[in-house]
């Protein structure tokens, strides 16, 4: 099972993973580190959240900003382990589909819930109904 980190500046990913557990329960192999304001901490929660969860299928590392402090401690981090992905910009509907797709091979889990994080990504628009006058003028 591909394990998920969660991370990003405050309580997002701490936020975030709340509201998956709301939506879909418990979430094994799943961990949420906040950045607070010392990278060293950081790096050093994320480093041994990705040895805890590593079971050989990959670990993937949703972060709330591409380019971001959590982004660029998981990079770093990632190219040192290797079997590490990291997505910036993560989402709910991407991390939800995400925890029914674990059993894949870690590019095509990158994939899949990339597109679905994209797809989820929706501005509302109110349509106008249409008036149709009856030929009888009732």
């Amino acid at each position: 099972m591909i394990g998920i980190i969660i991370s990003g500046h405050g309580d997002f990913p701490i936020g975030m993973l709340d509201s998956v557990r709301l939506i879909a329960g418990e979430v094994p192999k799943a961990r949420a580190i906040p950045f607070k304001d010392n990278v060293e901490e950081l790096e050093a929660a994320l480093d041994a959240a990705m040895e805890e969860l590593e079971g050989g299928y990959g670990v993937v590392c949703f972060t709330d900003l591409a380019g971001g402090t959590p982004f660029n401690a998981c990079s770093r981090l990632a190219v040192k382990r290797g079997n590490v992905k990291v997505i910036g910009g993560a989402n709910s509907p991407m991390i939800l589909s995400g925890l029914f797709l674990r059993h894949l091979p870690l590019e095509e889990f990158v994939a899949q819930v990339m597109e679905e994080g994209k797809s989820n990504i929706q501005q509302f628009t109110l349509k106008k109904k249409e008036y149709v006058e009856d030929s009888e003028g009732i």
